[in-house]
């Protein structure tokens, strides 16, 4: 069984907030509202991406992976770090 936030807010993945138990949510929430609802991901040679932190908390993210996932959720391009133009 699964607890969405009470205002449905959805991950990344197309579904409501998927924490296991509500202190899960809670806690995560507390750290949203405190540092923001994203974390910046480094891929060396790749690039820098804003990434909900809630999708993090709730999948994980291989940084190796980061660069499809990016373009499939719609995470945003900081910086590019392969040579060509900044986003």
């Amino acid at each position: 069984m699964t607890v969405a936030a009470a205002d449905e807010e959805m991950c990344s993945c197309g579904l409501p907030l998927h924490y296991a138990h509500p202190a899960s949510l809670e806690w995560m929430q507390k750290l949203v509202d405190e540092l923001g609802p994203d974390v910046v991901m480094t891929l060396a040679g790749a690039g820098i991406w804003r990434v909900p932190r809630h999708y993090v908390a709730l999948h994980g993210v291989r940084l190796v992976d980061l660069p499809e996932l990016a373009e499939r959720f719609g995470w945003p391009l900081v910086r590019r770090l392969d040579g060509s133009e900044d986003a």
